[in-house]
């Protein structure tokens, strides 16, 4: 593959950038009364959960608040991949006419459908004001596992949902849940331009951020997700754009070091690594994020693209030709002694850095496709994670570091596609639509 970098036109960028730029989860010994946690360790048992209706106390007469907690933490347990929910038509009893305390049920209603585990809770709904009170119970054990009480506003009871989620599956497995966070990707939506959206893990909130009709490519986040990086052909040649989605405004990062093609925002905001070409070669450079040159991290007279930066922000992974094919290397973020990663494949991009920095995600390319591996940060053998349906580009890291979203063929139309890390076992898709969506972007937890 000629890698000049001279050539480089709207049309050709994005496929050029893409290298560029049983499970079994098992209780432990259960004891009578013993704590339940659940871990993944090879070929998967789905638990049998139910999401009962919330109790309505108050001013939830039309359960609009209660189908919208219920309908988010039901989709969210589903893409867990840990559950299976049961059909809410099968449940038993009545939410209406039982409690949601311990001793305000029967247990034998949800035994009776096979149930282990029982969400149930209680809403109150005053003027534009939402109190809920969610539990999770064990059914098995006759139980509490834990329990979480909200307030806000109506319109944040989808997030009240993820939350529970996210602590539900902390309380069953040890480790904190994924779902209240965002996802950016790229979409031609309804068009036929590369526009940057964003959404919730669930589908929810989806928000078309860039409309400028033209191409917009390689969203990443801050670890605040308050700033999103993008790059983009809006001015009529590629550019670097720092987009602040709470004040509503952004502003271009530019350099007099060439054309920037692509580039990385460091988890605290404040610094940037930007792929810039020039006179046929791409090297990085570390810059604040007014564009104010740092320190160049490499000197090749090849291609070195495709930055991330680990989750403390002291170390890149990143693509490079300098051994002659494309392929990841890492190095601190002092440019010093970068250290190749992949030997095995010789078309390797795309590096992704896992939350706890001790794998690197990436995209592996043979017999004209991707598929996506994972390898320790610190060399050794890789693991294929995906085989066959499509191409499957562009791994990026939930923040809990035990799934990766990616953009994938295997539907037709690409899509963005969740997965197990530990299994590669495929939960479904994130994205629907006959829109082309790629470049997935998986934030950080939007608050603790």
């Amino acid at each position: 593959m000629p890698l000049s970098r001279r050539n480089i036109e709207r049309r050709t960028l994005p496929h050029l950038c893409a290298w560029l730029a049983g499970v079994i989860a098992l209780f432990l010994p259960i004891a009578a009364r013993a704590q339940i946690q659940m871990r993944i360790i090879g070929q998967e048992r789905q638990y049998a959960m139910a999401v009962s209706p919330l109790k309505n106390l108050s001013g939830d007469d039309n359960h609009q608040a209660s189908n919208a907690f219920t309908r988010t933490l039901t989709r969210d347990f589903e893409l867990s991949g840990y559950f299976r929910i049961i059909d809410p038509h099968a449940y038993v009893e009545d939410a209406q006419q039982s409690g949601y305390e311990l001793g305000q049920f029967n247990f034998a209603d949800w035994t009776s459908i096979n149930t282990d585990f029982l969400v149930k809770g209680a809403v109150t709904v005053n003027s534009a004001k939402v109190q809920l009170t969610v539990y999770l119970y064990d059914v098995a054990q006759q139980r509490r596992k834990m329990g979480k009480s909200f307030s806000g506003a109506v319109d944040e009871v989808p997030r009240m949902a993820r939350r529970f989620a996210d602590a539900a599956l902390e309380a069953m497995t040890g480790q904190r849940g994924p779902f209240d966070s965002k996802l950016a990707f790229v979409s031609t939506g309804t068009s036929r331009f590369k526009e940057v959206y964003t959404q919730s893990i669930d589908g929810q909130d989806l928000n078309q951020q860039t409309h400028n009709s033209t191409i917009n490519l390689f969203p990443d986040w801050d670890q605040s997700t308050r700033f999103l990086l993008y790059l983009s052909y809006k001015s009529g040649e590629p550019g670097l754009y720092l987009a602040d989605l709470k004040q509503r405004v952004e502003s271009r990062i530019t350099t007099n070091r060439g054309i920037i093609i692509g580039g990385a925002l460091s988890p605290d905001g404040q610094l940037v690594v930007a792929s810039i070409e020039r006179a046929g070669a791409t090297n990085l450079y570390l810059l604040d994020r007014n564009g104010h040159e740092m320190r160049r991290l490499t000197d090749t007279g090849g291609i070195n693209c495709t930055p991330n930066f680990s989750q403390d922000g002291s170390k890149l992974a990143f693509t490079s030709d300098r051994s002659g094919t494309p392929q990841v290397y890492m190095m601190p973020l002092s440019g010093e002694s970068p250290q190749r990663i992949t030997y095995k494949g010789n078309y390797n991009t795309n590096p992704a850095f896992s939350p706890k920095g001790d794998r690197i995600a990436y995209q592996s390319r043979n017999g004209g496709r991707f598929d996506i591996f994972t390898i320790p940060s610190a060399g050794g053998d890789p693991t294929q994670l995906t085989e066959g349906g499509g191409t499957n580009e562009s791994p990026s890291w939930s923040p809990d570091g035990r799934y990766l979203a990616f953009s994938s063929t295997r539907e037709g139309h690409p899509h963005i596609f969740v997965m197990m890390v530990q299994t590669g076992k495929l939960i479904g898709s994130l994205t629907e639509g006959n829109g082309n969506d790629t470049s997935p972007a998986w934030s950080w937890w939007l608050g603790e």
